[in-house]
């Protein structure tokens, strides 16, 4: 009968076709989505049974990571029985010790989460990561709209095996904690620039990271790329004459500030953190980022490269199927809940946008309603350059301070 109406002139006939023809195409589709979802939950189902068959999860984190995420895999480990392996650390140890044991013919890690730099500078040229995309199958991991700006970020130059899943939005393109007894709260209010940072009159008052050490190359990555500030920012931020205190100790760096040594951290890396748990204790420190009122003249920046923001698969991983169900439910919905609520520091906002639940988020370095973040560690075209500005940054440090 509908070959008949097909081939029909009547009219009516005609009509009747085109309903049968809407009918049949919604019948279709309804069919294929009813097929997709058995085929997602099939997969989903068989993927947690291998999992469990294996048995096991080897996981490496470099430092943030280490400090923040043991916890969610306790949690992943009771939810799905899998017994979870967690080796904890600085990001360029970690290195060492995977390229150690690949140099020994063993291939025993199956998920990393390390610093954008360690994993381009060390675990990317020597191939030991796969890309991520192959082994993503759930729904609303795969579809992008979910995502800020409506796709995946990647912390590596081909956008396939860093896949950055949490970041920091600031108001300020370069961190500033301060003494707020040598740097009034009002005071600070009224600074508009990061400019300001190297006014004369903070001369030897100001404490940072050198860049010289392992860990800091991220720390300055932003400063040469962003076109507000740009390699002029560096070369007077190093000049002797700011007199700026470069120390290596984080647990020093914190304290200075709060005792008063210093007024201001700048490029500190997580001793940053160090100093927001000190001003949470009463102590007279502040972050800059919560006490302004609007973004500085500089555009405010995204950063998402961290070894929290970051995840891996490695290749010829041991356990195959538990590194497939743990990415598939880390970078869901309530894996990224997860690591907002039960995260044991303070975590990064999920680059998710379905995720409401607060929990342990700093609000003062989540994404705001109408600014646009520049995302300079993710844009392809400056990754290209990303090993020559985190050496430039080093080489102009020697340069002008003579060492």
């Amino acid at each position: 009968m509908f070959a008949q109406l097909l081939t029909t002139r009547d009219g009516r006939k005609g009509r009747l076709v085109k309903v049968l023809l809407v009918l049949g195409y919604l019948g279709a589709g309804l069919s294929l989505l009813g097929v997709a979802s058995s085929a997602s939950a099939a997969s989903w189902d068989d993927t947690v049974a291998a999992a469990r068959k294996e048995g096991e999860l080897v996981v490496v984190l470099g430092g943030a990571a280490s400090r923040n995420y043991r916890p969610i895999f306790r949690l992943f480990e009771d939810k799905f029985g899998v017994r979870t392996v967690v080796s904890t650390g600085g990001g360029s140890k970690q290195a060492d010790r995977i390229l150690a044991e690949r140099a020994a013919g063993k291939y025993e890690v199956d998920i990393i989460m390390t610093g954008g730099t360690t994993a381009n500078d060390r675990l990317l040229p020597n191939g030991v990561v796969d890309p991520i995309t192959p082994i993503l199958f759930r729904p609303d991991v795969v579809k992008k709209s979910l995502w800020y700006k409506e796709k995946h970020h990647y912390s590596d130059l081909e956008e396939k095996y860093i896949f950055a899943f949490s970041g920091t939005a600031d108001v300020t393109p370069i961190l500033m904690r301060f003494n707020t007894n040598k740097l009034p709260i009002d005071e600070a209010k009224k600074i508009d620039s990061a400019w300001t940072f190297l006014d004369k009159r903070f001369a030897g008052e100001i404490v940072a990271l050198p860049p010289t050490i392992a860990g800091a190359g991220g720390t300055y990555f932003v400063v040469p790329v962003h076109p507000d500030l740009g390699e002029k920012y560096l070369r007077r931020f190093f000049n002797p004459e700011l007199k700026v205190a470069f120390i290596q100790d984080y647990r020093q760096i914190a304290d200075g500030v709060a005792q008063g040594k210093y007024t201001m951290a700048i490029f500190v890396g997580s001793a940053g953190r160090d100093i927001d748990r000190l001003g949470r204790k009463g102590l007279p420190v502040a972050n800059l980022s919560r006490v302004l009122k609007k973004p500085l003249k500089e555009r405010p920046v995204l950063g998402a490269s961290g070894a929290s923001n970051n995840m891996m698969v490695a290749n010829r991983r041991p356990h195959p199927n538990a590194a497939k169900l743990f990415t598939n439910w880390f970078l869901s919905k309530e894996g990224q809940t997860v690591m907002h609520t039960k995260s044991e520091g303070i975590p990064d906002q999920s680059l998710r946008v379905d995720v409401t639940e607060r929990g342990k988020l700093n609000e003062d370095e989540m994404r705001k309603p109408g600014i646009e973040y520049l995302m300079l560690e993710h844009d392809p075209e400056i990754l290209k350059k990303r090993s020559k500005v985190m050496n430039r940054a080093e080489e102009l440090y020697r340069e002008i301070r003579g060492k």
